[in-house]
């Protein structure tokens, strides 16, 4: 029972520190937040906000009801946080504290419905999941953990493509359209069925680095809903009972999935995903594909392009997406031949054009300290001459499109309440020359202009789904152009008298065509999987587009022939039987068509009588700043606006076989954060002794250096501001953190130590900067990077025994002689007096040995890492291992160790080579990669070798 304890123990520690302070940044600090608390939620907002959220409030209240029935299950009320000043679209529930996340500005591949609602219902079902869990854990587990033991069991028995797979299925089956109703969703699933074969489950689900795998959005989805329609509506509901009520079961998940279904997740997998193959091979068997040309040649592997425009009569621009780079702009020749032409960073995708041998697009610029506040950034690239034009904005801008005179940039505006509005920019500098509020209250997607560059053609999202619309970019008057419908509607093109688009009218994104003169609508294309991004070639004799497969998108051109379109008698949405049958076993669709913008009384909402929220416990000490867990307790707190956070606990080292008590506040709300920290406990070191042996006529005949131990009782007060100022552009990550520190310290002396009792004030300067490359899907670290940390501590004491302490730390990353080969170098200085020590060392140790009490310390480590093989290799339910990786390294440090009581010192150098091999992994099925392995040292000077377990879990990666 003990053993089954300390494993149990150790599967849920790395879960515990998961569920601590998951912050994903910071608001302004100038914003007037409001709240508005209605039956079931507490609307957190800024005051500028005030009309949507009024219908965000209502949204909610009306899909409260709709969003439980099928779980059974009706939540507490919970709080909602919703960020306005970003260009990012997103949403997420976490559970210590509860609360739901909402990222309200709406972009440009929404399907057909109104972002908000989208985000009401799929967040909502998270709520419903959660807290069903929460309330039916036993009293004693909450007890013990708070709110986090629900956030801890669902990250331990619940994988992510339940989660989001049944948010998914709830978002289709309480509307009219959501993505079970979009064919691009299941399109990548269903080229590599039927190209691949079915993947294993732990790759379907745990992802690989050697094949492209769809994410567990798609996965859950078909899953969730296949469980539904073989076992009725409510089988999820026993599962997550069965979950809740078998807290310290192993496998609570899979044998909730057995009592239910009589199958394991594998095997309703194999059963669920077979039956999906079939299905899909039959239609494809019936499929009379259009004539069409490939313009990319054939590579091995995953590689996706997208957004092709005819640069030449021969020559195309597209953007490229691969596992082993990152995203670029290339031109492919007339024999499909590739030539790089610039990396962006993180790019929208549905806000690229090419015109008159420019590029422009639209990336996210975060501000320089506020995580939550975002401005859109135009960039303009010259093929030709090879400059960069770059244009931010306070405003809120995506989709630009140039005219095909060159003269005119059109783009779509998104204010503080979510309404569009048409602006016209220049193409030469970017600047605003004109803004257009538009005549109807619509969602405005991808315009492209009018041959004649007088108008734009756009798709727009009404209430009633989505349509074909002109629009006047200097009047703002809108025509629409076909009906309302909840099909997929993207990217309109204008080509002589015909409108091309892609859309969804029968169960697969084609190619279709509407008649700007006959008002008539014709089927252009029958693909196998899937289109997009149409555009006419400069000759116009043909048309060229993405075009999917098992391997990604390719592009591919088509003889423009009208004469062969198929004419569409009339717009009807596609029945996806399904979402049909998913539909049905709810009570009805939420009706979002009417509300009362004055229903909910908003009030003011105070930081500071919110500033602490004790939410969760732990009988273990967790140490946020290393990812640690020790033996002791803990006690957290952490306000809905994730500005303050704190902690207090004891802490209790089974090396040092000491504890401390501990008190800890982090606040994020202003420009510098501030942190204070408090410490009181026994501590435990150690120093070198020399020893001198003598004979009989008292002459020294031999020496030896001794290790000795020492303890001591201490107490620290830290306090510390730092300004962490992002200088992120482009591909690069940046990062300048200067910090400053003012620390106090008190020592009791137990014991003859060379730590005397007494008291020490200090000040530290710190300075941190970093400038890596974006890495890629199988890169091991940043193909190039910089990473400098200074540090400069003085005592506050005016005495002869108090020195400066100061250290530098840097490291380079270099490429490899291969692709995903690295080398990284790191070199470190400390200058540490003894009789100014604090006892702490700062810089890195060659590997093999510890920490040794010196007065200065050089050390110099390099490695030399590579990938080796990507097995995909599953070891039944224990570990699934995506690739095996080697670093090979060597180290060496210089040191002067002090002769502690003879005022005296010595040089040493010493130093280490060896070698760690790793595997990539995924432990139990749990979605978090994980490293595994071993290290082998050999101790140059010692001439030993010395072994280590390695393990490392990736919290950043969820």
């Amino acid at each position: 029972m003990r053993r089954f304890l300390l494993f149990y123990l150790f599967m849920l520690l790395p879960y515990l520190v998961m569920s601590q302070y998951y912050v994903l940044g910071d608001d302004p600090a100038g914003i007037h937040w409001k709240q508005i608390n209605t039956d079931h939620f507490q609307v957190i907002y800024p005051s500028l906000f005030e009309i949507k959220a009024q219908r965000m409030a209502d949204i909610l209240e009306k899909t409260s009801p709709f969003a439980s029935i099928t779980l059974k299950h009706k939540p507490s009320k919970i709080s909602v946080v919703l960020h306005t000043n970003t260009v990012r679209s997103n949403g997420f529930v976490a559970w210590a504290p509860a609360r739901m996340e909402l990222f309200t500005t709406p972009h440009q591949e929404i399907y057909a419905q109104d972002w908000l609602e989208q985000l009401g219902i799929h967040e909502y079902r998270h709520v419903v999941q959660i807290d069903k869990i929460d309330s039916e854990l036993p009293g004693l587990i909450k007890m013990l953990l708070g709110e986090q033991a629900a956030a801890l069991f669902i990250g331990i028995y619940l994988p992510f493509w339940f989660l989001e797979g049944d948010a998914v299925v709830t978002e289709t089956s309480l509307s009219q359209t959501g993505r079970g109703r979009v064919p691009a969703f299941e399109m990548e699933l269903k080229a590599q069925s039927i190209g691949k074969g079915n993947y294993s489950y732990d790759k379907a689900y745990l992802g690989s680095y050697k094949d492209y795998v769809p994410d567990y959005y798609q996965l859950g989805y078909q899953i969730v809903a296949g469980v539904r329609n073989r076992y009725g509506a409510e089988s999820w509901s026993k599962v997550l009972s069965h979950v809740a009520s078998k807290p310290l079961s192993l496998n609570a998940f899979s044998k909730g999935l057995k009592m239910v279904t009589g199958k394991s997740q594998t095997e309703l997998y194999d059963t669920i995903f077979s039956a999906l193959k079939n299905t899909w091979t039959a239609q494809d068997k019936e499929v009379l594909s259009s004539h069409i040309e490939t313009v990319t040649n054939t590579q091995h592997g995953y590689v996706s392009y997208r957004y092709p425009f005819s640069m030449s009569d021969s020559t195309f621009f597209a953007v490229k997406y691969s596992m082993d780079n990152l995203t670029s702009f290339i031109q492919i020749g007339p024999k499909g031949e590739e030539k790089r032409l610039f990396t962006p960073g993180y790019l929208f995708e549905e806000s690229i054009t090419f015109g008159h041998s420019k590029v422009f697009w639209i990336e996210s610029k975060t501000d320089i300290r506020w995580t939550h506040r975002e401005f859109s950034q135009l960039r303009i690239l010259d093929v030709q001459k090879g400059t960069l034009v770059e244009k931010r904005y306070r405003e809120k801008i995506f989709a630009p499109c140039l005219s095909p005179d060159g003269k005119h940039l059109a783009a779509i505006k998104i204010d503080q309440l979510n309404r569009c509005s048409i602006l016209l920019l220049s193409p030469v500098t970017g600047e605003i020359e004109q803004e257009t509020a538009l005549s109807m209250d619509l969602f405005i997607l991808t315009p492209s202009w009018s041959e004649n560059s007088t108008e734009l053609f756009a798709v727009a999202l009404g209430n009633k789904g989505k349509t074909l619309a002109k629009i006047n970019p200097y009047s703002g008057k809108i025509t629409l152009l076909r009906p309302y419908t909840y099909n997929e509607l993207r990217r309109p093109v204008q080509h002589e008298n015909m409108l091309y688009y892609t859309a969804s009218f029968n169960g697969t994104d084609d190619l279709f065509a509407y008649s700007l003169t006959q008002n008539s609508g014709y089927r252009v294309t029958n693909s196998r999987f899937g289109v997009r991004d149409v555009q006419p070639t400069l000759n116009g004799r043909n048309l060229v587009f993405s075009n999917y497969t098992s391997d990604g998108f390719k592009i591919v051109k088509m003889a423009l022939q009208p004469s062969h379109f198929v004419e569409m008698d009339s717009i009807k949405s596609f029945h996806y039987k399904m979402a049909d049958k998913l539909a049905s076993q709810e009570t009805g669709i939420v009706d979002f068509t009417s509300y009362d913008s004055t229903r909910y009384k908003s009030t003011t909402y105070s930081k500071l009588s919110h500033l602490f929220n004790f939410h969760s416990w732990a009988p273990v000490h967790i140490d946020l700043s290393t990812d640690e867990i020790r033996p002791g307790v803990s006690l957290m707190s952490q306000n809905k606006l994730s500005t303050a956070l704190t902690q207090v606990g004891y802490d209790y080292s089974t090396i040092n076989k000491s504890g401390k008590w501990l008190a800890e506040f982090t606040y994020t709300g202003l420009f510098p954060v501030f942190k204070v920290r408090a410490e009181y406990g026994n501590e435990k070191s150690e120093y070198f002794q020399i020893n001198t042996y003598n004979n009989l006529l008292t002459h020294a005949v031999r020496k030896d250096t001794q290790q000795v131990n020492f303890a001591y009782k201490i107490m620290n007060l830290h306090g510390t501001m730092n300004i962490p100022l992002n200088l992120s552009h482009g591909k690069w990550s940046r990062l300048l953190q200067p910090e400053f520190q003012i620390g106090y310290r008190q020592i009791w002396q137990e014991v003859a130590t060379p730590i005397a009792s007494g008291n020490k004030a200090w000040l530290t300067y710190r300075l941190y900067a970093h400038n890596l490359l974006h890495t890629g899907v199988r890169d091991l670290q940043p193909a190039i990077g910089q990473v400098i940390d200074f540090n400069y501590h003085y005592s506050l004491a005016n005495t002869s025994t108090s020195y400066p302490i100061w250290t530098m730390e840097g490291t380079i990353y270099l490429p490899g002689l291969v692709k995903h080969q690295g080398i990284r170098i790191y070199g470190g200085f400390q200058h540490k007096p003894t009789s100014g020590n604090s006892l702490s060392d700062y810089i890195s140790y060659p590997r093999g040995y510890t920490n040794l009490l010196t007065n200065q310390l050089f050390c110099l480590k390099s490695d030399y890492m590579l990938p080796l093989f990507y097995p995909d290799w599953s070891i039944g339910r224990l570990s699934y291992i995506k690739r095996f990786s080697l670093r090979l390294f060597y180290d060496k440090a210089w040191a002067t160790i002090p002769v502690l009581h003879q005022n005296g010192e010595y040089k040493l150098d010493f130093g280490s080579t060896g070698g760690e091999l790793t595997a990539d992994c995924n432990f139990l099925r749990l979605y978090l990669p994980a490293k595994i392995g071993f290290r082998s040292s050999y101790l140059i000077d010692q001439k030993k070798i010395n072994l280590e377990f390695l393990l490392s879990i990736n919290f950043g990666a969820l």
